[in-house]
């Protein structure tokens, strides 16, 4: 069975959206859809079959829709994210809400009471889960799939799921049968993050050994969290850029994270290539092609670069792919496992980066190339003696990674005028 997992992370959740329109342009369907705070209230629209009126509330709805706060309140915390660098803003929100004074959800409450339909998500033939905890002296996780969710509670359960703790609290009134006792009891709800904030285990425990997972974050915490499920077939969407704040609902943010979603998602799948940047799926440029570009290195290029990186040992193709190759991975600040294509591209990459152009467009990789080409300098950089005046201002580190993305590029543009026919 195919599986979907939707990671929290507040208003960030506009990219879980441009996402699921990848994979429903893909062609990708499920069996089962489960998320944790934002995360649960898409994948309940998901479920309910009802693209069109999430699409509407994250892209044509302002934080009003969410939050009943003032505009100054707003703009002074919707960048907050739950990390270190925020801790004492989130702090200060979380003692706000102790004292009944923090951020009032009620219109989201609102929202998803006018267009949650229960009826219809009980009625899917979509499996439907979310987690939520509460409070008993110790937080106490709720992993619950709809069929453990009582009768009628269903969006009770998803605010549940998504009240984080600088919300002002909810009522003692959400029903939940302990394990332990037969009896109806009521505890204090919050969001689902305290306990696991992507939970694939509420699908793996139902048999899915099939699953996409949308993050919201690109975090090492996460991924860890991940891993203890080796034996899935799991497949990660997360997000190439930082996403922001997680009360930002300005309509421009929104579409970007959506814009941001659909195009990641693509790259995911090969739709797309490229590393920070999106380009059409040239497979002329695969990862042999990439390779035997790289290995044709000059040897005077080598040379040249191993006078920048101060590596003593003569130059040659060994040390080009033993010492330059990683040295050039930790320039491009490339995953650990990237390949000789993420060098190839990320060359590339550096040159639109250094003219400023925008990442959220898709281009066409044979003309970035070409457009390059026409541009590149021919002359060597004298990364010493500072002759070139384009980067004089420039610090030394970012002097000679600039003449080391030059060279390459001269040499890649001179690899090619060889194979052109006289």
């Amino acid at each position: 069975m195919k599986g979907l997992v939707l990671e929290g992370g507040g208003t960030k959740g506009a990219y879980q959206l441009g996402a699921y329109k990848a994979l429903k342009e893909l062609g990708v369907e499920f069996d089962g859809v489960v998320g944790t705070s934002i995360g649960a209230l898409n994948a309940a629209f998901i479920v309910q079959g009802d693209y069109e009126i999430m699409k509407d509330i994250w892209l044509n709805r302002d934080y009003k829709s969410f939050m009943d706060i003032e505009e100054d309140f707003y703009e002074k915390y919707k960048n907050v994210e739950f990390k270190a660098k925020d801790i004492n803003v989130v702090i200060d929100l979380m003692n706000k809400a102790r004292k009944n004074e923090g951020i009032d959800i009620t219109p989201l409450k609102n929202l998803l009471k006018e267009n949650i339909d229960e009826e219809k998500i009980r009625n899917s033939s979509k499996d439907f889960g979310l987690v939520t905890v509460y409070l008993d002296k110790k937080i106490i996780p709720q992993h619950l799939m709809k069929e453990d969710i009582p009768q009628g509670k269903l969006v009770d359960y998803l605010i549940a799921s998504s009240s984080l703790p600088i919300f002002q609290q909810l009522p003692k009134r959400h029903p939940v049968q302990v394990t332990w006792s037969s009896c109806w009891t009521v505890h204090r709800y919050l969001d689902g993050f305290l306990s696991d904030n992507t939970p694939v285990g509420l699908l793996a425990n139902k048999g899915y050994n099939d699953i996409i997972v949308i993050r919201l974050s690109n975090d090492a915490a996460g991924d860890k969290s991940l891993q203890k499920y080796v034996d899935l077939n799991l497949t990660v969407i997360k997000p190439s850029m930082v996403l922001g704040g997680s009360l930002n609902k300005d309509k421009d943010h929104m579409e970007t994270l959506f814009k941001l979603g659909y195009m990641d998602t693509m790259k995911v799948f090969k739709r797309y290539d490229g590393v920070k940047y999106f380009f059409n799926a040239d497979f002329i440029y695969d990862e042999e092609t990439c390779f035997n570009l790289i290995s044709n290195i000059d040897i005077k290029t080598i040379e040249y670069i191993c006078k920048i990186l101060k590596i003593r040992r003569k130059p040659s193709l060994r040390v080009l792919l033993e010492e330059i190759i990683p040295q050039l991975g930790d320039m491009f600040h490339l995953e650990k496992e990237f390949t000789y294509k993420d060098i190839f591209y990320s060359i590339y990459e550096r040159k639109l980066e250094e003219n400023n152009i925008d990442v959220l467009n898709l281009y066409d990789f044979s003309k970035v190339i070409d457009s390059v080409n026409s541009q590149i300098d021919s002359i060597n950089f004298d990364y010493e003696n500072n002759e070139n005046k384009s980067i004089i201002l420039l610090n030394k580190k970012e002097k000679n990674e600039k003449a080391i993305t030059n060279k390459l590029l001269n040499d890649f543009k001179n690899q090619s005028l060889r194979k052109m026919p006289i």
